[in-house]
């Protein structure tokens, strides 16, 4: 029932890992990811760019977090 409510990624990704569906650590670590995420791009907007783009240097251990749960959640692409 707790996920049926209309919420967020960041409060989905918490309660994924409170009800133990998904690795805790790992939820929260990308919660943050995803917070980062937003900030970066809401800083780009403003500043006038249509497109929040960055170097994949400076996200590239937030999309290995991402990929290890798409992994945990998905499995591997077959």
């Amino acid at each position: 029932p707790e996920l049926t409510r209309n919420l967020g990624n960041i409060a989905l990704l918490d309660i994924l890992g409170s009800l133990q569906l998904i690795d805790a650590v790992l939820a929260h670590e990308v919660a943050q990811v995803y917070r980062d995420y937003r900030r970066r791009q809401h800083a780009i907007r403003l500043q006038g760019d249509q497109k929040a783009r960055v170097p994949l240097a400076e996200v590239e251990q937030g999309v290995l977090a991402v990929r290890r749960l798409w992994l945990q959640v998905f499995g591997a692409a077959s």
